[in-house]
């Protein structure tokens, strides 16, 4: 080569090179590495309109695709009015990510597909992998998301292998695939009624495999007879319509107006036996088997244990109870207890049974006692002496009629009742009670007789005789407390000419005594005629 031409060579080489570093802002990203050099640049640049989108879309066909059906993260409001080079610029390396994607802080809803339940708790690799694009040029894109469907079985396996249609969310949520909460059982054709409610989905609908998978069967289930999910325990000894004794309430309870008449086995119902759950008697869990039943002890416990079989071996529950009541109610009454070793009389006819016959909740007929004490608490006991109460029998003073009815006769004692003292109530003087009229002590023994012991002496100490205050010198035990044992002859004034028609109150007039008390004074000291007469 000439001198001059290399030297031209050379200089075209360097201009030439020197030219492309001033163009070009820097090398393109891997995944554009196929555009680089000055020959491409117009395949993404329009010159005087830097980097229109169409240049990208005639590349970029599967988003060209979304945004012509609307679809995708690129149709969404915040994408559509920007450019492409707004979000991913290029020319900033070859190891530089153009897509710029922050997957923490992504709104899914932009993607026209909003993460609820479950989708918005896994990670984003869970669901955005090949196995789940059915494009098949996206799938040869590594940690693309493009690709994805709405529907669920374009992630999800059909469990039901096209058995129940296509549209997951009719029966199901995004919260969990089990249970069914969306599905209706009465959109079936076997409405769930009675304990079918209550039954676990898997007694009827069991899992097996299909096409070497799991499965569940819910379609072309026989249901037409309760036999044909149910065994029949009576071997078709009744036919095959259970319903005739059953319900679909429960298998153990049966239809109050079952078909089944019981009027056609040794023993027809009768009474509160009509209501009875079959397999009370029939414990066996067969009911054609035969069952004891002529006593009512061979099926009832007897709750009296033995009281009234060991002395009559034949008596049986029926002796005093009816089938058509409960046993609470009783037969025997007035008269049977006539018959019995305690008769009934006065109060004792309108006392409930339970009072003498529940003790600690267990009722008992036997050794209870036949004694007032045996149930009735003896409040004077250690009070009233054996004298006059003699084996602690009541009687002596109190019938059956009532307890507050006495008929002790008060002149067995050292103390004969008299005037007003015989219609006074006993506990007047013998009971000390409380404010609440309870009884605080009780005296019966050792009693003083004068009246003060009782009374209120009104005259304070004007009466003392001996040291005595002896009320009967004046006073008698009438109903009125006069004073006609009282007489005036016998004092140091006897009344005498109109003295003896005066008021008593006339010449008695109150004063305050020695210990600040205000009394009428009976002891007058000066009896001249002007020590009460004016001159």
């Amino acid at each position: 080569m000439k001198p001059q031409t290399s030297i031209l060579f050379l200089l075209g080489l360097f201009f030439s090179l020197n030219s492309f570093g001033q163009l070009s802002p820097g090398n393109l990203s891997d995944a554009h590495a196929k555009l680089e050099g000055l020959a491409n640049c117009t395949k993404c640049h329009t010159i005087g309109n830097k980097v229109p989108n169409q240049k990208c879309l005639d590349c970029h066909t599967e988003i060209d695709n979304l945004l012509t059906q609307k679809r995708g993260y690129h149709s969404s409001t915040e994408v559509q009015e920007k450019s492409c080079i707004e979000c991913h610029s290029e020319h900033h390396g070859k190891k530089f990510d153009a897509i710029n994607f922050d997957d923490e802080k992504f709104d899914h809803l932009l993607a026209g597909y909003e993460l609820e339940g479950q989708h918005g708790k896994i990670d984003c690799r869970k669901c955005h992998i090949p196995e789940n694009i059915s494009d098949l040029e996206l799938k040869k894109r590594e940690k693309t998301f493009l690709g994805m469907e709405k529907e669920c079985l374009a992630c999800h396996e059909d469990f039901h292998q096209e058995t129940l249609g296509e549209n997951c969310v009719d029966c199901h949520n995004i919260e969990a695939f089990r249970p069914a909460p969306k599905f209706n059982h009465d959109n079936a054709k076997f409405k769930l009624v009675g304990a079918h409610i209550h039954v676990d989905c898997i007694e009827c609908h069991q899992e097996t495999k299909r096409n070497n998978k799991d499965f569940q069967e819910f379609t072309n289930l026989k249901f037409g007879q309760c036999v044909d999910c149910h065994t029949d325990v009576h071997n078709g000894t009744f036919g095959t319509n259970c319903l005739d004794c059953h319900n679909n309430n429960s298998w153990k309870k049966l239809n109050a107006n079952n078909s089944f008449n019981h009027d056609l086995t040794d023993y027809p119902l009768e009474g509160l036996h009509l209501n009875v759950d079959c397999k009370k008697c029939h414990t066996s869990g067969n009911n054609t088997k035969a069952v004891k039943h002529d006593l009512c002890k061979d099926c009832h416990v007897d709750y009296h244990n033995g009281e009234f079989t060991s002395s009559n071996k034949l008596a049986d529950c029926q002796d005093c109870h009816l089938l058509e009541k409960p046993f609470t109610h009783t037969l025997f009454g007035l008269l049977e207890h006539d018959e019995a070793n305690f008769k009934l009389e006065g109060a004792h006819i309108a006392t409930p049974c339970l009072a003498c016959h529940v003790s600690e909740e267990k009722w008992t007929f036997r050794n209870i006692g036949e004694s007032c004490v045996d149930c009735h608490e003896n409040i004077h006991k250690n009070f009233i002496g054996e004298q006059f109460f003699p084996e602690q029998n009541c009687t002596g003073c109190h019938n059956s009629e009532a307890w507050s009815s006495v008929s002790f006769d008060h002149a067995t004692t050292d103390w004969p009742l008299e005037g007003k003292h015989q219609e006074t109530a006993c506990r007047d003087c013998h009971f000390e009670l409380d404010d609440s009229q309870d009884l605080v002590n009780q005296q019966f023994k050792d009693l003083k007789t004068e009246c003060t012991q009782c009374h209120e002496n009104a005259h304070g100490n004007q009466f003392i005789n001996s040291g005595k205050k002896e009320c009967t010198l004046c006073h008698t035990m009438s109903f009125t407390w006069n004073a006609d044992n009282f007489n005036h002859n016998e004092t140091k004034f006897p009344l005498e000419g109109k003295h003896k028609k005066v008021d008593c109150k006339a010449c008695h007039e109150p004063q305050i005594f020695d210990d600040k008390i205000e009394r009428v004074n009976y002891k007058i000291q000066k009896f001249e005629c002007k020590d009460c007469h004016s001159s």
